[in-house]
């Protein structure tokens, strides 16, 4: 998997970023006197490697063991490369920088970076949409937790009337992408059993007791066929729904499919062709990892923490941390293609930002604060539906929460 993830992120940075004439670590490595400054002259070499190793000098300069194919090296980039507070174990960076000696004759030589390079998203980068695209308009929510007894189902019975009615954007609305935790799912916390609740469903005259987590998939179902024909559900899971929590997810079993009508099931994370528009949704389990590590990317905001995914072209780069992920022979959470929407989940927060040329959505939450939530004293932005038109690239946030 990390051979994989190395080869596609290293084509990436040689094809899309422009990051050529790099040279081996083993070669740096064994012919040293090449790029070693003398007199003031210095030899600068491009490398492209995997971080092994992170940590800080006494200067507070970062400490990183960079590997590739070939070898490993430690490399040492100053403190005030803004590039420097961002970088985490296991990505794919590259770096221009040259051996110098420290501290006099006798002092140590060390590989000194005088460039970071990450194999980002261009400046340049324009997502598909315009004008001659259909007036066609993409609704995105998540995190919906059905089964739980803090299910919001009068907000989304008021959601359904809407996308039921005569309303423009209701109208143009086809696709509706539910990016995870699309139930609360049964064990997944210790004490889950007592935030599981029974609902009903008026118009199906249906009801359940939801400790079963096939009776929450079979209550989902039916609440998605109160959609009108003409909007089609994309459903993903999250680490709350029946499948396993490594990422990336398959799609749910057939046994649970079965129950739905018109759905469209695809794993987490998902590329999906959406009228012409490639939207990119992953649930979001990744910024878990990321939120400890970098402190301007919190719950509030994790808008920040897709920016930092695609700088890295990685939904969730870190091996062994918080977020689980399985050791496939093919990396499938690298970012090879733009995307020309990205939407995140999880966090229970709700963010419309543009990012070169791509708009970034963090869908919001149908489930109200649980006791765990209170606890950690976080507010959810609930019940906020983010629609996005793809004729004139716009969004429109419609709130169905009572004071919205």
């Amino acid at each position: 998997m990390f051979q994989d993830r190395f080869d596609k992120l290293h084509k990436i940075m040689r094809r899309q970023c422009g990051f050529v004439e790099t040279a081996p670590i083993h070669r740096i490595r064994t012919r040293q006197w090449e790029y070693t400054s003398t007199r003031g002259n210095t030899k600068s070499v491009n490398l492209i490697g995997m971080v092994a190793g992170l940590g800080r000098t006494g200067t507070g300069n970062l400490r990183v063991d960079l590997e590739d194919k070939t070898s490993s090296m430690r490399i040492y980039i100053p403190s005030s490369n803004p590039l420097s507070a961002t970088i985490v174990l296991d990505e794919v960076i590259g770096v221009t920088g040259s051996f110098r000696q420290f501290g006099g004759a006798d002092g140590p030589t060390l590989f000194w970076c005088e460039r970071v390079q990450m194999p980002e998203i261009l400046h340049t980068n324009v997502n598909k949409g315009g004008a001659e695209f259909d007036p066609v308009s993409i609704a995105f929510i998540s995190d919906l937790h059905m089964g739980s007894k803090e299910f919001m189902e009068t907000e989304w019975d008021k959601m359904m009337g809407w996308l039921n009615s005569d309303e423009e954007t209701a109208q143009n609305v086809k696709y509706l992408v539910c990016s995870g935790d699309v139930v609360d799912g049964v064990g997944v916390y210790p004490g889950h059993e007592r935030n599981l609740g029974g609902s009903i469903n008026k118009n199906h005259s249906y009801k359940t007791d939801m400790t079963d987590v096939y009776d929450q998939y079979e209550f989902f179902a039916r609440k998605l066929d109160e959609l009108p024909e003409t909007v089609t559900p994309i459903v993903l899971p999250g680490n709350h729904d029946a499948v396993r929590p490594a990422e990336p997810q398959p799609t749910l079993e057939p046994l649970i499919q079965q129950r739905f009508n018109s759905t469209v099931h695809v794993g987490n994370p998902a590329r999906v062709n959406l009228s012409g528009i490639d939207v990119l949704s992953y649930h979001g389990k990744g910024i878990d990892d990321i939120v400890p590590r970098m402190e301007h990317v919190t719950y509030e905001n994790p808008a920040e923490a897709m920016k930092l995914m695609l700088q890295k072209r990685h939904l969730a780069p870190m091996w062994g941390e918080r977020n689980a992920l399985s050791p496939e022979e093919e990396d499938q959470m690298v970012i090879q293609q733009a995307p020309d929407v990205f939407v995140t989940g999880h966090t229970h927060a709700h963010q419309v930002e543009w990012h070169r040329g791509m708009p970034l959505l963090v869908s919001s939450t149908f489930q109200d604060e649980t006791d765990f939530m209170n606890m950690l004293g976080y507010r959810a932005k609930k019940c906020l539906v983010t629609v996005y038109n793809i004729q004139n690239r716009e969004t429109r946030v419609v709130p169905f929460h009572a004071g919205d």
